[in-house]
Order: structure tokens, then C-alpha cells, then sequence
């Protein structure tokens, strides 16, 4: 499901799910979780190849890129405020 395209979606956001999100943006966690996938990415691009099955490599590489994609929103570079 693609949230960009359904208007009807809705979000159950509790109160702890901000402070939640509060703690990973205070901390810079998203950003550096953003970074790890980024290597992450390049490692099965450049170098998994060889020993993983291009299938599998490719859903991977794909989960990846959907989980950085809704990741980066939340997060905030050094200097922005809160």
C-alpha cells in the first residue's frame, strides 16, 4: 500500500508514539538510521551480488529503500529545531 496514493488512510498516533518520536529526532537516531541503510543499500548494490540470489537481493534492496523513504521525514538535521 502506497500512502501517498490512498486518501482514506488514517493514523492511530498516541501520546507515547510522539514521545517516542520526540526521543529518536532529540537524539539524531532517525538521521543516523537513515545513514545505515544508505550503506546498507550500497553493500547489496555493489558487493551482494555475488553470493545472494538476485531475487532476494532485489526484495531486499527494495525494503530497504521503502523503509529510508518513510524514515526520512522524521528526521532532523543538525542545527533545525525541534
Amino acid at each position: 500500500m502506497n500512502n501517498e496514493t490512498q486518501s482514506d488512510v488514517k493514523a492511530s498516533i498516541s501520546p507515547q508514539i510522539i514521545e517516542a518520536l520526540q526521543n529518536l529526532q532529540a537524539a539524531g537516531y532517525v538521521d543516523m538510521l537513515v545513514d545505515e541503510l544508505e550503506e546498507i543499500l550500497d553493500f547489496f548494490i555493489d558487493e551482494a551480488e555475488t553470493f545472494v540470489d538476485n531475487n532476494k537481493r532485489l526484495k531486499h534492496i527494495q525494503a530497504l529503500r521503502t523503509t529510508q523513504k518513510s524514515l526520512q521525514p522524521f528526521g532532523v538535521k543538525e542545527g533545525s529545531a525541534l
